[in-house]
């Protein structure tokens, strides 16, 4: 993707490449990436940095800042109230702690491919697998397969999770209408009606989709924080808040995390930019824009319902028209949001049994059948929020908070004569092994309980066509 000097923006269409959209990065040809300054890392004395922006320029800080925001918030202001109550009180230091956390890494990840330009020239032009490339040069191959695989399985869950958050919201709008249409039906109805789009490949602008799904989350957020203060006004008795077990916080903390998950889309986000060395910037802003999104209404929730909290906090909300409008703005969020993030895995599949990157036959039985898989594990497990724990517990883990630490501690670990020494102080090593270990044995406990979940006998959901 590239910005022009004059504003206007174009990707290159997918039609022409089988490449992944979010690990598609512009190509700049004509002219040397610059060397990436600016991190904890000592550089040789006299080091100096020059910059290039390529022919048609690239992103700048705030527009970076505004993808970044726009990729992470959506569905986790849906589910993440709901995980805080679940959590207790500590829920609402975790959502800020988390997010510090996941910008840190995200920032790692920057610095990575920072090093990976310096060292590597051919890596210094186009790049289409960026957070790959970072790990295979990291720790070898078995690293790149690790990240390809978490990449596609969260994009694989979370397409899954925007569609029934889709369906739930349609049907809470037209439950007076349709009352008789039940979630399972919109679920398989909204699969239906979103195939033939797959077919055509993918949007040409993104820019406006990411705009678009801030600015829509944004508004949605207002929205249903007034509704909250007003429900919250309303209140006659104390909410109530009862004890809950450890399998209900991990639980809770996969939700979390999936609330931050965006790390795997930061480093082709820094490719597109006209200053690599300025996108440990843009993230920090983008994290503040989701936690200014996301706190107001955790806190209302917890305050204002307590366990009477819904999976879903719109379905909490006293019905009326500002509710109404939310929802419409949800549900247009995750429906776009859904196209972005399951062309990656639709064209990984295509790559892999070699169907042609045009309007073909193939595709449109490939896609099809993608479609179908996920309509078989929607309705097999119609509770989204079991899902979006899952995922947020095992692969979003480790691409936002284990692996950019430990990958950016091997790079800088390695030496060459060719290449400028870097050291780390003794404090942030150990900031990031303990973020790492955290990660980790967090992410262990929370996907094993989101498992569990799913799967016992106790808490199992009876699928959508177990009458």
């Amino acid at each position: 993707m590239s910005i022009s000097r004059e504003g206007s923006v174009g990707y290159q269409s997918t039609s022409s490449s089988r490449d992944p959209i979010w690990t598609r990065v512009s190509s700049d040809p004509e002219g040397d990436r610059f060397s990436y300054g600016g991190s904890i890392e000592t550089l040789p004395r006299g080091e100096k940095k020059s910059q290039q922006s390529g022919p048609d320029g690239g992103l700048n800080v705030i527009s970076a800042a505004i993808f970044v925001a726009g990729e992470m918030a959506g569905s986790g202001v849906l589910a993440i109230p709901k995980a805080v109550v679940d959590c207790g009180w500590i829920g609402l230091v975790l959502v800020v702690v988390f997010c510090l956390n996941a910008g840190y890494g995200g920032t790692r990840l920057g610095h990575c491919w920072a090093i990976i330009e310096e060292r590597y020239p051919e890596f210094r032009g186009q790049t289409r697998n960026p957070y790959p490339t970072i790990a295979n040069k990291a720790v070898g191959r078995w690293g790149s397969l690790l990240v390809s695989g978490c990449m596609q399985f969260t994009l694989f869950g979370a397409s899954i999770v925007y569609l029934l958050l889709s369906a739930q919201i349609v049907q809470e709008l037209l439950k007076d209408l349709l009352p008789q249409v039940g979630y399972c039906l919109w679920f398989f109805l909204f699969a239906i009606v979103i195939t033939p789009p797959m077919w055509l490949g993918s949007p040409k602008d993104f820019w406006i989709v990411g705009v678009g799904a801030l600015l829509t989350t944004a508004l949605a957020c207002v929205l249903i924080f007034t509704q909250i203060v007003m429900d919250g006004l309303r209140l006659t008795e104390p909410v109530p808040h009862n004890p809950h077990t450890f399998q209900d916080f991990f639980f809770s903390f996969g939700t979390i995390l999936f609330a931050y998950g965006g790390a795997s889309t930061f480093p082709t986000i820094q490719n597109d930019m006209v200053r690599r060395d300025k996108f440990s910037v843009s993230a920090t802003i983008g994290f503040m824009v989701v936690l200014g999104l996301y706190l107001p209404v955790v806190v209302g929730g917890y305050f204002v319902y307590g366990d009477n909290i819904d999976a879903n906090v719109v379905i909490s909300l006293s019905r009326g028209m500002i509710v109404s409008f939310a929802n419409i703005l949800m549900a247009v969020h995750l429906i776009f949001a859904f196209f972005i993030i399951v062309n990656p895995v639709c064209q990984q599949v295509e790559e892999i049994f070699q169907i042609p990157h045009e309007f073909c036959t193939k595709r449109c039985v490939a896609r099809s059948l993608m479609v179908l898989l996920m309509v078989v594990v929607g309705e097999t497990i119609p509770k989204f929020g079991k899902i979006l724990a899952l995922v947020g517990g095992s692969t979003i883990t480790l691409t936002t908070f284990v692996l950019p630490n430990y990958f950016y501690m091997k790079l800088c670990d390695q030496k060459s004569l060719d290449w400028p020494e870097r050291t780390i102080p003794l404090h942030m090593r150990v900031y990031m092994w303990e973020l790492i270990v955290v990660g980790v044995v967090g992410g262990t406990f929370s996907t094993y309980s989101a498992i569990n979940s799913i799967f016992s006998a106790d808490s199992i959901t009876r699928p959508c066509y177990w009458s």
